[in-house]
């Protein structure tokens, strides 16, 4: 209740106080840095009101994710080109979508400070809160503040959740001599239930789903990481002096734009990571190796890249057009330490290189990493994305790669009270290819994804890493459309995934979401409202389980599930930089067989309303 007054107050407030805002003019620029800077538009398309609705964070990796959708629970995109890369600390891939990481940090050059502040609500005591503040104290130096909050209690016994993940970025860019810096904190604090006890009584439906009883009821797991990374970049070159007429009245203003072909970058980040997993004695785990009692396992993980690269810029001024070559050395240092008594340390020494390419409608990046000598040597990893514009809405978007790395020191060697194993595995090695055709303005897009596996590691059916050494095609092929009468829209995707061996990537073969949604304008186009409908389905198939312990999602052949058609009801409005929406999510399980599942023993969330708004300020 008291969310829901505090949710009613700011909608009021906002929307008195539209008048107060000058239209949707965005006062900042916002990108990306990875040796390069690229362009981010995540807050910049934050003025609409499209996808408002999917609000949870792992809906932006995608609209079809195995697991419960609260936020701090592990998840599993549905389609296997949808798998983020992995992370650093093997025990974070299943949460990316929840904390912040160096490379997704955005810097900022906001010519007034920018502020904007999100809160999400519902059942369960589900609250996620987001603010950030950036500030430019003067023309080159710009601090970024941007902090997430999320608490949840869950819909099941011992699933409560809360997470945190906060970054605090600074850029000092005064023309010769680039700065960049950034720190990170995230903590995941997670209730582990090992899902629910007795599944054949949950299908019956003779029970609310909220009182079944589940596998684990004292177990809980928490990931911490705090890092930092410092990049600077010195151009050479010199300096042109132009005399620029501002205006009718011929004022003038000189402007100096520095000419540099060439520069030296050093960057270098530092992260610590710990996961810890505590429980009392049950019967969920065959193995105790250490206490019967209780469980309290923990893993530290230090990692240090050093970087250093040479960097060559010709551009053409008058066309944009240009190539950027980057080649130097880094350095990976870090150390697996398991519960105080176990460490390993390893340093490798790579050689790196980067190509970005721009001419006219052509955009091309590679890159190449190559372990020269230590603990990774002669790791391989190397990929390239094309995008070709064939006019002003018609293009492809391809990408290949290839890699080739020793496993995790996790996935080789673990001990803790319910796991241990210690492997002697072959290199993995995964290719992977990506082709999308796109047209605009008819607001269509076609493609393909294959991935081509060898020697890769799965979890067996007891949660143990194994190695396959036959090589797995996974192949999906793709199109999503939107469709627009009048002031309907139905957008659509569907994807077909092939698995060449289903026995070891448990994956659905049919994945869909649909959302067919009514907009249009009011009060003289002051507020936009949108109300519409979605849903999202999968096929059939034996689905993964989740081991607590180790956080890591396994094989199972006890239960197969699928073609449950989850459906949600929203609506949705923006008044000038104001947005609000409420949803009714899954609202056919109120009349439906609850068989909605996406993991073992995990059923997916039942009936919940949620709501949620954002607010920009510019001052």
């Amino acid at each position: 209740m008291r969310k829901l007054v505090v949710f009613i107050v700011i909608l009021l407030l906002g929307i008195t106080a539209f008048s107060q805002h000058e239209g949707i003019r965005r006062y900042f620029s916002s990108y990306k840095l990875d040796n390069d800077t690229s362009a981010d538009y995540s807050f910049y398309n934050d003025t609409t009101i499209d996808n408002f609705y999917k609000f949870m964070p792992q809906q932006k990796v995608s609209d079809n994710t195995l697991g419960l959708l609260n936020p701090g629970n592990p998840y599993l995109p549905a389609l296997f080109s949808d798998k983020e890369a992995s992370h650093d600390f093997v025990f974070l891939n299943n949460y990316q979508a929840f904390i912040k990481s160096h490379k997704d940090v955005v810097y900022f050059d906001a010519q007034t400070p920018f502020s904007r502040f999100d809160f999400y609500g519902g059942n369960k005591g589900l609250e996620i809160v987001k603010f950030i503040l950036s500030q430019n104290f003067t023309p080159y130096f710009n601090l970024t503040f941007n902090y997430d909050i999320s608490n949840s209690d869950g819909f099941y016994l011992n699933s409560a959740s809360k997470v945190n993940a906060l970054s605090f970025a600074g850029a000092f860019t005064k023309k010769k001599y680039q700065n960049h810096f950034n720190f990170i904190f995230n903590k995941i604090n997670c209730n582990e239930n090992g899902g629910i006890a007795d599944v054949n009584r949950f299908m019956s439906g003779d029970i609310r789903a909220v009182d079944n009883n589940v596998m684990l009821t004292k177990a809980t797991s928490t990931i911490s990481q705090l890092g930092g990374q410092y990049n600077h970049e010195y151009r050479f070159g010199q300096y042109t002096i132009d005399t620029i007429i501002r205006d009718e009245k011929n004022d003038t203003v000189i402007n100096k734009t520095l000419r540099s072909k060439f520069s030296i970058v050093h960057d270098v980040t530092f992260d610590r990571y710990i996961r810890k997993y505590q429980d009392t004695k049950s019967s969920f785990y065959t193995n105790i190796y250490s206490d019967s009692t209780k469980t309290n396992d923990s893993v530290t993980y230090y990692q240090f890249n050093n970087k250093l690269l040479m960097c060559l810029n010709i551009r053409n001024d008058s066309t944009g057009n240009f190539l950027k070559l980057y080649a130097g050395l880094k350095n990976r240092t870090y150390s697996f330490l398991i519960d105080t008594t176990h460490k390993t340390t390893y340093s490798s020494t790579y050689i790196t290189g980067d190509l970005i390419f721009k001419h006219n409608r052509t955009f091309l990046q590679a890159n190449v990493d190559y372990c020269l000598f230590g603990g990774d040597a002669y790791d391989l990893s190397a990929s390239a994305k094309l995008q070709q514009m064939f006019g002003e809405n018609l293009g492809i978007n391809a990408k290949v790669g290839y890699s080739l790395a020793y496993c995790t020191l996790f996935e080789t060697y673990y001990t803790s009270n319910n796991f241990r194993w210690d492997n002697d595995f072959a290199k993995p090695g995964a290719a992977n290819a990506h082709i999308d055709l796109f047209h605009n303005k008819f607001q269509l897009s076609v493609g393909a994804n294959l991935n081509l596996l060898h020697d890769y590691i799965i979890f067996d059916q007891q949660a143990l890493p194994t190695q396959i050494h036959n090589a797995n095609l996974i192949v999906d092929v793709y199109a999503n459309k939107t469709f627009n009468f009048w002031k309907f829209h139905w957008y659509t995707k569907v994807a077909y995934q092939y698995i060449s061996d289903k026995q070891y990537v448990r994956l659905p073969e049919l994945v869909g979401y649909t959302s067919l949604y009514f907009m249009t304008d009011m009060f003289s186009k002051a507020l936009t409202l949108q109300i519409g409908l979605d849903a999202k389905m999968n096929s059939n198939f034996y689905g993964y389980a989740y081991m607590p312990a180790t956080a890591v999602f396994y094989l199972q052949d006890d239960q197969k599930f699928g073609f449950y058609p989850n459906l949600g009801f929203f609506v949705g409005a923006k008044i000038k930089r104001f947005r609000v929406f409420a949803k009714l999510s899954n609202y056919n399980s109120l009349f439906m067989k609850p068989t909605f599942f996406s993991l073992y023993r995990l059923p997916d969330n039942p009936f919940a309303f949620n709501f949620g708004i954002s607010w920009e300020f510019y001052n």
